[in-house]
């Protein structure tokens, strides 16, 4: 791997492949990090490998916990719009040696397993058993209610004594 330190590896990226802002780099590499936490790798200081279809789930994850509602608002603006996008961000990585490969990873490992809509937006949009349509206009059922039990000895406003 080359000594270059990050932000300058970023730096030569982005002269040839302005395309992604360079919070997208330093997300990717943090998800990367995220994955091999959750994963229990990385830990004995040995360089440790995570496949592309962790990568994108520790990607994800790190998002929404991050971002949450505006995680997909936050990615798009850095550039971002596609799984595809975070595997061209980790091969640029790879080629200025800041980030290593085995023998078998390609950019295909980084195809769509889940579009940005479903992974960003969908987990915050209603429940669809929770909103109707009635004539025309929209309606939201009723969240269930508990009902408080009065307390039998105290008086009640409304009531003379």
């Amino acid at each position: 791997m080359s000594q270059l330190p990050f932000s300058e590896a970023v730096k030569k990226i982005r002269e040839t492949d302005p395309h992604f802002a360079p919070g997208a780099f330093d997300f990717v590499r943090r998800s990367l990090d995220q994955s091999l936490k959750k994963l229990g790798r990385g830990e004995d200081m040995k360089p440790s490998h995570v496949r592309g279809h962790e990568l994108l789930e520790g990607f994800r994850q790190l998002a929404l916990h991050e971002f949450g509602p505006m995680a997909i608002t936050v990615l798009n603006e850095w550039g971002l719009q596609n799984c595809s996008q975070v595997g061209d961000i980790v091969f640029h990585l790879v080629q200025h040696g800041i980030l290593g490969k085995s023998e078998t990873d390609r950019p295909e490992d980084f195809q769509e397993i889940w579009t940005f809509h479903e992974a960003f937006v969908t987990p915050f949009q209603p429940s669809q058993k929770r909103v109707s349509l009635k004539k025309g206009r929209r309606e939201v059922a009723p969240s269930p209610t508990v009902r408080r039990k009065r307390k039998s000895d105290s008086p009640s406003p409304h009531k003379k004594s």
